[in-house]
């Protein structure tokens, strides 16, 4: 039996522009295939080149379709998938990455798609929107950046050099889906050493009452020392 071996991929990022909840900010990069049968949007991949290693399949398909360049160090593999049904018009088993991304700027030239766009998390979360397993793939790989947010300081790079507990925590929103008590996360991250540093500085946020927030800065740790993790009841990440 014949098959062919493709690579899918999962761009995240969060549009701070995007509604005043957190969890809506979290977006996916997908695009339109030219010989789609319908209306429906993609995860950008394609089939593994004979001489090609995956991760740089990966990059160049992300490229080709959305104009978004990766490097290979920015991709976290998710997972296989090879279910006989999930393509079709052959046999098709896909290796899926994930890649986070938080300054994507302006999609480029895309030479073998029709469109691409990053769209709401929570949009994707209708099953019709998408071809193939690709909702499937998405879900897994939001539950392997919530597992890099819990372990290593990668929330950071979400956030502005200089930047209040309040702005963090909407990373964490923004891939918890949900959120979480202030006073709690503040505590979490109080007791990871060297996750965060306080600098001599308060955010001026107009004419907001109250005493101003207190300005933070990345701290030296690349792994936390205690893991930031939430486990809400009822929470689809733990049934899995």
């Amino acid at each position: 039996m014949d098959f062919f071996v493709y690579v899918d991929t999962v761009v995240f990022t969060i549009n701070p522009d995007r509604a005043a909840e957190a969890k809506d900010r979290l977006e996916v990069l997908v695009m339109q295939r030219p010989e789609r049968s319908s209306n429906k949007w993609a995860l950008p991949g394609g089939l593994v080149g004979d001489t090609e290693k995956l991760e740089a399949t990966a990059v160049r398909k992300v490229a080709e379709e959305t104009g978004i360049v990766l490097k290979p160090k920015d991709l976290h593999q998710v997972g296989a998938y090879g279910d006989p049904e999930r393509d079709d018009r052959f046999r098709a088993i896909a290796i899926a990455y994930m890649a986070l991304v938080p300054h994507p700027g302006e999609l480029g030239p895309k030479m073998h798609s029709d469109n691409a766009a990053f769209v709401p998390y929570r949009r994707l979360r209708d099953k019709r929107m998408l071809e193939f397993d690709h909702s499937e793939i998405i879900y897994e790989a939001r539950r392997v950046a919530r597992r890099m947010l819990e372990d290593t300081n990668v929330a950071l790079s979400f956030c502005k050099s200089k930047f209040t507990i309040s702005e963090l925590r909407g990373v964490y929103e923004a891939f918890l889906q949900y959120e979480v008590d202030p006073a709690n996360f503040r505590r979490k991250v109080d007791q990871v050493k060297n996750f965060v540093t306080p600098i001599d500085e308060f955010a001026d946020f107009g004419t907001s009452p109250g005493r101003p927030a207190q300005m933070y800065r990345a701290g030296t740790a690349n792994r936390l020392s205690t893991p930031i993790r939430f486990r809400r009841p009822g929470d689809p990440y733990l049934e899995k």
